[in-house]
């Protein structure tokens, strides 16, 4: 699946350069913001598997963009630069967690979730949708898993993906393919089961 940007995403990361080289930080900070809002918290909830800590580190990774958004020149895109952020605040605190030994288990079915802004109307279809990703999510190794969401779900093209991980493009292929694989295989053989289990 390829990934092309929009006309207005284009668009709105010409408009935020425009304003940084205009020493316009906090008007270009709210168009950030205002974009990527959802993407930065869809990060977090991925890492943090806590709605209160993903909004935590939500916001310290806005204030941190804030701080070092007059040295961004725009050599990567905002979601790039972003989503470094945000791993590495989820990195910092996972850590602490770990050593306090309040981490959760990275199988747990709790780590995908959309703010309540985002969800469905209908709540017990967006639970059951949520439960059945994550079960599907929890079958891969976390670089499979990593990005599968990342080209799946949030549509990135595999040179970002790349950048943001430190991984090649032809690792991330390997990866993503092995990852469909598994998900095929598992949908087959679940199918299978509940096919046994209505007869």
């Amino acid at each position: 699946m390829g990934f092309f940007y929009s006309k207005d995403l284009m668009n709105s990361e010409g408009d935020i350069l425009d304003l940084i080289s205009l020493g316009k930080s906090h008007q270009a900070m709210n168009l950030i913001m205002s974009r990527f809002k959802r993407f930065v918290f869809s990060i977090a909830i991925r890492y943090m598997r806590d709605e209160e800590d993903a909004k935590d580190i939500t916001q310290e990774a806005f204030i941190k963009a804030y701080q070092s958004i007059e040295t961004f020149r725009g050599d990567s895109h905002i979601r790039t630069w972003l989503y470094a952020i945000t791993r590495n605040l989820c990195l910092n605190a996972l850590d602490k967690q770990k050593r306090k030994g309040q981490i959760l288990s990275i199988d747990s079915h709790d780590y995908i979730e959309l703010p309540a802004s985002e969800r469905s109307d209908s709540l017990v279809e967006h639970a059951e949708f949520t439960s059945f990703f994550n079960e599907c999510m929890s079958i891969l190794p976390e670089k499979q898993r990593e990005t599968f969401i990342l080209r799946h779900v949030e549509e990135l093209s595999y040179e970002e993906i790349s950048t943001m991980l430190g991984t090649s493009i032809g690792g991330l292929k390997a990866n993503y393919f092995q990852a469909v694989q598994k998900l095929a295989q598992y949908l087959e053989s679940k199918d299978k089961r509940n096919a046994h289990e209505r007869s």
